[in-house]
């Protein structure tokens, strides 16, 4: 397996300075974030473009997959339609960066309206379905805490519906911690359907729960990459910074990077991955 992590993380750097930054630290890949907050395909030039290929390859970077924040679910057949189009616009966006395009998505709604539009979530997936076979891509679902699809037996219901290989899951196993699912059972589970990674951290309180860097909160790494091991799951596992964390005044992106790839080299140790 292989450590990437995500831009996500480091709006407030350039791309390249951040990208550059990863690379010293020991990072092998970087999942690109896709928002006006990052980039955004439609104002990133051709000059552009060539000069973030040129920066990969010099740093023998992998592109594991482009985070599209929002969700499939969009309220109206208008924002469907523009989110399909932004779709379009990050897969030609991975080509010309020489990347795989793995285009990670939410699901949309909230958790109480799963059953009302889980067929609706289906249609809206089947659209982005005929994009990626178009466009050789594959759109990663992910299950998010207070989504539509905030668990593994959603999660699993959908895959299983579709059942479309352009269709795979983005999987955060902090999500399914916060739903109070087994490490190494939800890794099982949804590891045969998984085509791209997070990996969060968070804290548990009654009041409800806050994401905070990983390695300073309930998680267990080694667990969760022992189980991943056995899952047979050799791919990235990319490292993702929450906005609840990177929005706070004081927040130091390369200090947080630098925690984060402890952590996860540790937990590699511990659970006896092998790098590479």
């Amino acid at each position: 397996m292989k450590i990437a992590y995500g831009t996500y993380a480091t709006p407030m750097m350039p791309l390249e300075e951040s990208l550059r930054m990863m690379a010293n630290i020991g990072y092998e890949g970087a999942e690109m974030a896709i928002s006006p907050k990052h980039i955004m395909p439609e104002s990133f030039a051709s000059s552009q473009r060539s000069q973030l290929k040129k920066v990969l390859e010099e740093l023998n970077f992998v592109v594991p997959g482009f985070l599209v924040l929002g969700g499939a679910l969009s309220g109206d057949e208008d924002a469907h339609r523009k989110r399909l189009s932004l779709i379009r616009q990050v897969i030609e966006l991975a080509k010309d960066i020489g990347a795989k395009p793995v285009i990670s998505t939410g699901s949309g709604g909230n958790t109480a309206g799963w059953d009302a539009q889980k067929n609706s979530l289906v249609h809206a997936l089947e659209d982005y379905a005929k994009i990626a076979s178009e466009e050789g891509a594959i759109i990663a679902v992910e299950p998010h805490v207070h989504a539509m699809v905030d668990r593994s037996e959603r999660a699993l219901w959908l895959m299983k519906t579709i059942d479309n290989p352009c269709i795979r899951l983005h999987f955060d196993i902090v999500h399914l911690f916060l739903a109070r699912e087994p490490i190494r059972e939800t890794v099982q589970k949804l590891v045969p359907y998984t085509a791209h990674t997070h990996i969060t951290d968070a804290k548990i309180a009654d009041s409800g729960f806050e994401f905070v860097l990983l390695g300073t909160g309930e998680l267990d790494c080694a667990e969760y990459m022992r189980a991943m091991k056995d899952a047979g799951w050799d791919d990235f596992i990319t490292i993702e910074v929450s906005a609840m964390v990177w929005s706070k005044e004081g927040y130091d992106p390369i200090a947080a990077a630098k925690l984060s790839y402890k952590t996860i080299s540790y937990a590699f140790e511990a659970a006896g991955v092998t790098r590479g």
